[in-house]
């Protein structure tokens, strides 16, 4: 069946997802009102956003790059948002990559520090 539609208390939201993903709360908000509108320009995010015209272009720069939204093939300059499962789908695997590297990294660090003190450990015992 279809998924009843609830209010969405945006704060919430945006704190649920900058707290998780670290996604910042203007892009939530975009995506939130991308969801609602269906596409739209980047003068009309800027215009409800309160920001500026570059700065506009810079979120739908990032949330392209998050996977959170694709150009709108009504035309040039606007912007859909992805489907839910799979926007959050795609900060879920960005965030999966992170972590992931961090974990390596974390290993490498304990590889190395292992390295530098064994032989002080060993040399002691002799």
């Amino acid at each position: 069946g279809t998924l009843r539609r609830v209010p969405v208390d945006e704060r919430d939201l945006a704190d649920t997802l900058e707290r998780q993903f670290s996604l910042p709360r203007n892009e939530t908000r975009a995506y939130l009102l991308l969801l609602g509108a269906g596409d739209v320009t980047q003068d009309q995010i800027a215009e409800t956003l309160g920001i500026n015209i570059n700065e506009a272009k810079e979120l739908f720069g990032r949330m392209k790059s998050r996977g959170l939204i694709i150009d709108s093939p009504t035309g040039a300059s606007r912007y859909a948002p992805l489907h839910p499962r799979m926007s959050m789908t795609n900060l879920f695997k960005v965030f999966e990559q992170d972590l992931v590297q961090s974990l390596r990294d974390r290993r490498a660090t304990v590889d190395r520090v292992v390295n530098l003190l064994t032989p002080i450990f060993e040399e002691r015992k002799r």
